[in-house]
């Protein structure tokens, strides 16, 4: 019988071409990829050169093409935060730079480096945009990400000023003494205080706003706040028919007032409506 031919020697010379030809590959992608890292290494050198001059713009399109070359690389994950912070600080462009701090999350593995993105993100909706819903959103979530962190007392009462922006002052004066019973020591206690009196002003509830504008008076009465609340009192006795009372709440205060222009006005008015009812 005849032998077949013995294939082996073929199959080797194949499998050995074909190993060649993936280690050329991943030789050339190794390359390349040191190569484009390389160049968004120098483009980013190049935009803080430009940056700490003040060109901002060109500073921008320069951390633009570095992403570029390469989105997820770790060098375009470092411009993307400098674009981010470029774009808010400099140039005030805030949706650009919520989506490159968006991205910037998306990306990041550094938990520390997400928290402080996140943040500008929060700060952003709260400050520039003043969009209630978004900044309570991001703030909630800053205080998940770390219950602990120094700054909750802060994120806690933006999250409950927010939702006084939004008129909803039964969740603002929940969200307040959400605060003051986590934060008891915190340095808005004295404003918390003031900003729930404030709430049962704005819903029209002067007797229990001027009881709980007493707690300013009792716990915070060398704050500016305490200043405020008498104030906030005066209208609230002003507003319940108790012109008397409010008078001399508005008296008590002169030259102490923030704003002496406004209470000296509020003194005139409620005396004319006092005199035409004689």
């Amino acid at each position: 019988m005849r032998r077949r031919p013995q294939r082996r020697p073929f199959r080797q010379g194949m499998r050995k071409r074909f190993v060649q030809r993936v280690c050329f590959v991943v030789t050339l992608l190794a390359m390349t990829t040191a190569c484009t890292e390389s160049r968004q290494l120098r483009l980013l050198e190049q935009a803080d050169d430009k940056i700490a001059h003040a060109k901002y713009g060109d500073g921008a399109e320069l951390l633009r093409r570095s992403i570029a070359m390469n989105p997820e690389s770790k060098s375009a994950i470092r411009a993307l935060y400098k674009l981010g912070f470029t774009l808010e600080s400099y140039l005030k462009d805030y949706e650009g730079a919520l989506f490159n701090y968006q991205e910037f999350i998306r990306l990041s593995q550094d938990r520390v480096s997400i928290y402080e993105v996140q943040k500008r993100i929060a700060n952003i909706y709260y400050e520039q945009y003043r969009e209630s819903d978004k900044s309570i959103a991001a703030y909630k979530k800053l205080i998940s990400f770390n219950p602990e962190s120094l700054e909750a007392d802060l994120f806690q009462f933006r999250i409950s000023a927010a939702y006084f922006r939004l008129n909803n002052f039964e969740q603002a004066r929940y969200e307040y003494q959400q605060l003051l019973e986590r934060f008891p020591r915190s340095q808005f206690t004295a404003r918390v205080r003031y900003e729930i009196g404030n709430a049962y002003y704005m819903e029209g509830k002067y007797d229990i706003a001027i009881e709980a504008l007493k707690q300013v008076l009792r716990h915070h009465s060398q704050s500016e706040y305490a200043i405020e609340a008498q104030f906030l009192m005066a209208q609230c006795l002003e507003n319940s028919d108790r012109a008397l009372n409010a008078l001399q709440t508005y008296e008590n205060i002169r030259g102490r007032y923030s704003s002496p222009e406004v209470l000296e006005l509020r003194i005139a008015e409620l005396k004319k409506r006092m005199a035409k009812r004689k």
